[in-house]
């Protein structure tokens, strides 16, 4: 059982991992994606290798760069840079399907996403790097593609909720790119609102609770910028705080490439290429600097938070995994041992 605080580093890659992605529903399965064509299987409690699948291809490129569960987490879906996306069956082990030539083949870790209510719906970043694909994965084919959506390269997509001011009640993606715009599109294609954050974007993440249903605790939603820092944008009132930690000292020119909030919204942390993982608590005013919680030897591609917030894990180009306990789960049991 692993201690709160204490990091565990797993190395069952051969190769750079890209991704990482908890199980929406069970509370220590996760997953991770890497440069050696295979998507391993973990579980957080443990610390254990659970399962390998390697991912098929028509050519010798089967490096992966992104991994996500289905929202029912019964599937997980990977994209290389072959430029596809490969569909895996999670209890058996089984690649279920493929789609060929529709994916972003680029070397770092690309957006993917998928719909948080109907667990068939994939969205990732299109074959020029500049738009969407969206799959449904009862159908052979691609859905739909969202060509050029925007002038630089998508570096993260999510699905915004519905009780966002700008997506009038039906589901919408929010994307951002190295042409520092974030924007809000609906799933075909129309776009609902952009925002120009004036830096390149490498993530974007929202605040997690319905759109503004903390205002009476002084609370507003928010949407996290990063790139070569990490700013808060407020709905109507434009960046309302800029957070200096990665602008300070040789941390100039390190990007930030993932930030995720625990699913409260009261704290929020960041993984960037030098290794680190910053934590932040979220006051209602401002994001309060909280320290380090730990490093990689090398750049991290992706982070994740486990659906209770008891774990946290890091995709890393030093090979491995970085597990670390949060602390007791949110809701629900705790862990307990038997002394004997």
């Amino acid at each position: 059982m692993q201690k709160k605080g204490s990091v565990q580093y797993i190395k069952h890659h051969q190769g750079s991992v890209r991704g990482v992605a908890f199980h929406p529903q069970d509370r220590y399965l996760f997953c991770s994606g890497a440069y050696d064509g295979h998507v391993n299987v973990y579980s957080a409690q443990k610390g254990q290798l659970l399962q390998s699948y390697a991912i098929t291809t028509v050519s010798l490129a089967r490096n992966i760069n992104a991994v996500r569960f289905t929202s029912d987490g019964s599937k997980i879906v990977a994209t290389s840079t072959s430029r596809r996306l490969a569909v895996i069956d999670v209890e058996r082990g089984e690649q279920l399907l493929s789609y060929d030539n529709c994916v972003y083949n680029g070397r770092d870790r690309t957006g993917l996403a998928v719909d948080p209510i109907t667990p068939n719906i994939i969205v990732c970043c299109c074959v020029n790097g500049k738009g969407l694909s969206i799959f449904d994965l009862r159908m052979p084919l691609p859905l739909d593609f969202l060509y050029d959506l925007h002038q630089g390269t998508v570096r993260d997509v999510t699905f915004l909720p519905n009780t966002w001011p700008w997506c009038k009640g039906q589901r919408s993606l929010l994307s951002v790119g190295t042409d520092g715009l974030c924007k809000v599109t609906t799933l075909d294609g129309r776009t609902l609102h952009v925002i120009d954050a004036g830096q390149s974007l490498n993530t974007v993440a929202p605040t997690p609770e319905a759109y503004n249903s903390a205002l009476d605790d002084g609370f507003t939603s928010l949407l996290m910028f990063a790139g070569d820092y990490t700013s808060a944008y407020v709905p109507d009132c434009g960046v309302k705080e800029i957070l200096q930690e990665n602008l300070q000292g040789t941390n100039l020119s390190i990007p930030i490439w993932k930030l995720r909030y625990t699913s409260n919204g009261g704290t929020l942390y960041s993984a960037c290429d030098a290794g680190i993982v910053r934590k932040y608590r979220r006051w209602p005013d401002r994001h309060q600097y909280l320290g380090e919680v730990y490093r990689h030897k090398s750049d991290i591609e992706d982070m994740d938070i486990s659906a209770y917030d008891e774990y946290l894990v890091t995709a890393s180009k030093d090979r491995s995994v970085g597990v670390v306990k949060l602390g007791s789960p949110n809701h629900g049991v705790s862990e307990c041992s038997e002394l004997t």
